[in-house]
């Protein structure tokens, strides 16, 4: 702010100056005129006095001619204390527009509210921080003040390797991969052998989703293996990816390394087995060949899901935006849909139909889950990212293989 009032000081002076210093040099000029003139006329009043004294004029004559005198000496300086008086106004007002120009194209040039802005950001740093820690539901607006006020603290702490793999999280959580996937480098680039920062860097590499980025993303989880060999979100992460390599015999393997982590009565165990079945052909409680198609089939699951609206949440509807139906998995381990169906809004209700032909990934779908969490949101965009103001509905069912499964969702909160 006080760079602010500097340089609108600077400025209004200098408009200042442009603006009276010519009204100055004229009223210096009016002022030696008026003086010229005073003593102009004081000199032919003792002219008119020697001329009486010689007998050229009468006692009359003399007197009706200075009164002429004085009277045009009287006229001029009271015009010229109008025009002075006409001038003043408008040099004031010459000068207040110029000084709301000045302070208009300083204000406009220096884009003061989001440099305001941005020491908000910096000053709210901790709370934000705290907000987020604690696990609250947290809007885009405030991850995006938390990445500029925690970039601004990088800028002067570059070395702070849990900084940057902060950063790369609350990019990843704005749906930007790819700016996530710098700020997890740099953190990288501090402290190699983060396990934590490697998954997330795989995670940035995998939305990404290029084939040059999906192998950088194996290679990053073959190293969080090697650091430790039990991890198993980075071996369940292994086998989703090598299978999206075409790497089917490092897929299998990973499943059944991952498999021997968990309890038979985990409910992923069975979804790791489908995935196995999948691979080699068997199908499901049977022992005989059968086709991978024909494996997906036998434990294909679908969801029928009929979207309402409740009446308060009709009046915000946008005139234009677009209706996500989405299933992820309800323990938030894979943030990532395993089936998501888009369309434009319409009348409700509207009935859509989830199954394994919606994955976002051949080798993470519907299928792939017990239970799912039923999402339907009502965006703006056609981003599927959470952003305040959206409107939104969600259901947790379980999920039967070869049984289509029939829900009802009702549309009922603003997301604040």
């Amino acid at each position: 702010m006080s760079e602010f009032l500097i340089g609108a000081g600077v400025l209004s002076l200098g408009a200042l100056l442009l603006v009276s210093l010519p009204w100055l040099m004229r009223s210096k000029r009016a002022q030696q005129d008026v003086l010229t003139n005073t003593r102009l006329i004081k000199q032919r009043l003792a002219e008119l006095n020697i001329e009486q004294a010689q007998g050229l004029l009468t006692e009359t004559d003399r007197q009706q001619a200075e009164q002429e005198l004085k009277l045009a000496l009287l006229e001029e300086v009271n015009e010229k204390t109008q025009a002075t008086t006409q001038s003043r106004w408008v040099l004031i007002i010459g000068l207040s527009i110029a000084l709301c120009i000045a302070g208009a194209v300083y204000y406009k040039s220096n884009q003061l509210s989001q440099i305001t802005h941005w020491q908000n950001a910096v000053g709210q740093l901790s709370a934000l921080g705290k907000s987020i820690n604690s696990g609250q539901n947290i809007e885009a607006k405030d991850l995006r003040d938390f990445a500029l006020g925690l970039r601004t603290r990088l800028y002067e702490e570059p070395n702070d390797a849990t900084g940057w793999m902060l950063l790369g999280r609350v990019w990843g959580a704005l749906n930007q991969p790819e700016t996530a996937k710098e700020a997890f480098e740099k953190s990288l680039a501090i402290e190699p052998n983060s396990v934590g920062t490697l998954l997330s860097y795989a995670q940035s590499l995998i939305l990404i989703g290029t084939e040059e980025e999906l192998q950088r993303a194996r290679r990053v989880l073959e190293r969080v293996i090697a650091l430790e060999p039990d991890n198993i979100n980075a071996t369940g992460t292994l086998a989703i990816v090598s299978a999206e390599l075409g790497d089917n015999q490092a897929s299998l393997q990973y499943w059944l390394k991952l498999q021997r982590f968990l309890p038979k009565d985990d409910p992923n165990y069975d979804a790791v087995q489908q995935k196995i079945d999948e691979i080699t052909g068997i199908e499901q409680g049977a022992g005989e060949i059968a086709s991978r198609a024909d494996s997906e089939a036998a434990s294909s699951k679908r969801v029928q899901i009929t979207v309402q609206i409740s009446d308060d949440i009709q009046q915000k509807l946008p005139s234009s935006g677009v209706l996500f139906v989405f299933a992820q998995d309800p323990t938030g381990q894979v943030r990532m849909p395993a089936a998501v169906v888009k369309l434009p809004l319409s009348q409700f209700p509207v009935t859509v139909e989830l199954s394994d032909t919606n994955a976002m990934m051949p080798t993470y779908k519907l299928s792939n889950l017990s239970q799912a969490k039923l999402v339907a949101r009502i965006s703006r965009d056609e981003n599927v990212a959470q952003a305040p103001g959206e409107l939104q509905g969600e259901i947790t069912v379980k999920l039967v293989p070869n049984e289509l499964n029939i829900q009802t969702i009702l549309i009922n909160k603003e997301i604040l």
